[in-house]
């Protein structure tokens, strides 16, 4: 009798498999907005991790740190039972409440400011992350 579902459909070791992976993807595609930045030029001035890897290799790259966080996400904890999962029910409330909330503030301030999906979903999922190991940490 499980009160709560259950959608970590990953085994535990996939959580060190989407975190390295995670660590390698963010660190191969931060050349070129690193050196933009490192330079003081407009974001997407400098090409060159770009053309190294090639357009289509590049593209691939830019989304696997997403995907690297979606598994890490979907895979089980160590020990998996009914306070874990209400634990990470409660950080995704939470981290849903916070940006409905940044959003909305946004959409007020700035109508015509917009954001990616890839940085939507890479911020909503890190903060998750963040929100779900103080809790747990608050609880041990």
């Amino acid at each position: 009798n499980n009160r709560f579902i259950n959608i970590q459909i990953l085994p535990n070791w996939c959580k060190k498999l989407g975190l390295i992976l995670f660590i390698i993807t963010v660190l191969l595609t931060a050349g070129d907005p690193f050196m933009d930045g490192s330079s003081g030029v407009p974001l997407g001035t400098n090409h060159f991790f770009k053309d190294f890897y090639g357009t289509i290799l590049f593209s691939i790259l830019d989304i696997l740190p997403t995907i690297s966080l979606l598994i890490y996400l979907l895979s089980k904890e160590k020990i998996e039972d009914d306070f874990i999962k209400l634990l990470r029910l409660e950080a995704y409330q939470i981290t849903t409440a916070i940006f409905l909330s940044l959003a909305f503030i946004f959409y007020v301030i700035s109508p015509d400011t917009s954001f990616g999906l890839d940085w939507f979903l890479s911020l909503f999922m890190i903060l998750f992350l963040i929100i779900f190991f103080f809790k747990k940490q608050a609880h041990s």
